[in-house]
């Protein structure tokens, strides 16, 4: 039986961010973390910790990101998805739409992967003529095919493998360079 495919918005609820009034000003003693585009073009994970933090006003609930929750740049040449991990309270700003799986048959992390694949990020509409954005129907027209849980299990552990080849790669090319540095340093000295 072949995969079925759906739409982005047949598997989650898509949603923007939260807009800020005015500049985001850090607040050590701060009750909320702010997740920036800065924050996620240095880094392909949300780190509440180097985040910056406000006090939000009370008069109205923080639309806090919940763990499973997926924002994906919304503008930018690349719109890339980051899952969210974690527990502490973070609001992502209206430059990130939010994806939040909405049943039972797809595992945040499998979307998250989808979102980010090379054919799926070619796959959306991007409008502006200096910075690129896409739209939310763009996103929410998104085709997912859908497996059942264990294959999408078993292709977010491959790509879990596939990441930590990299970094093992990386690691062993500094400590070769490391190593070619500390012989041309030797030889140079005799």
């Amino acid at each position: 039986m072949p995969t079925q495919l759906l739409k982005l918005s047949e598997l989650a609820e898509v949603r923007s961010g939260y807009t800020f009034r005015g500049a985001l000003e850090h607040d050590p003693s701060g009750d909320v973390r702010v997740l920036q585009i800065k924050d996620l073009r240095q880094n392909a994970a949300i780190e509440p910790d180097k985040l910056i933090a406000i006090t939000w006003d009370a008069r109205t609930a923080a639309p806090l990101l919940q763990p499973g929750d997926i924002t994906v740049i919304a503008r930018g040449d690349s719109n890339k998805g980051a899952l969210y991990k974690g527990e502490q309270p973070v609001v992502a700003t209206s430059q990130f739409f939010i994806v939040s799986a909405k049943k039972t048959n797809v595992l945040p992390e499998y979307l998250c992967w989808m979102i980010n694949l090379p054919q799926s990020q070619r796959s959306l509409e991007r409008s502006g003529s200096s910075i690129q954005a896409i739209s939310k129907g763009a996103l929410q027209d998104m085709q997912i095919p859908l497996p059942p849980l264990e294959t999408q299990q078993k292709l977010i552990d491959l790509q879990r493998l596939w990441e930590e080849e990299d970094q093992l790669i990386a690691r062993l090319q500094t400590n070769r360079e490391q190593m070619l540095q500390g012989i041309y340093q030797h030889l140079i000295k005799d």
